[in-house]
């Protein structure tokens, strides 16, 4: 009788074993596809930041080139009415000599 119960907890310790491997390779597979989904997404959002990377260099860009368009517009601004000022000027009042043409 002895062999017989060793034999059917045997059975029901290799039954027990393989529903647990069943139970874990579902669980590998469902982290397999939660670790591949993550993957994807950190993909994606590599290629939205090179985007936003260029997009911001490109602003920048802009940016710093309306900063210097609009100082040299107003330095010429500036020395435009520099100039119409020193023609205007009587030459006794002029503290600089007139400009050479």
């Amino acid at each position: 009788m002895a062999g017989l119960k060793d034999l059917f907890n045997l059975v029901a310790t290799v039954d027990r074993l393989l529903n647990l491997e069943t139970k874990h390779g579902r669980a590998i597979e469902a982290l397999t596809e939660k670790f591949l989904e993550l993957d994807r997404r950190v993909t994606s959002l590599e290629a939205r930041e090179e985007i936003v990377v260029a997009k911001a260099q490109a602003a920048a860009g802009v940016a710093a080139s309306q900063v210097a368009m609009s100082s040299v517009a107003d330095m010429s601004r500036r020395v435009g009415a520099l100039e119409e000022r020193g023609r205007l000027m009587p030459p006794s009042q002029a503290s600089l000599p007139p400009p050479s043409d």
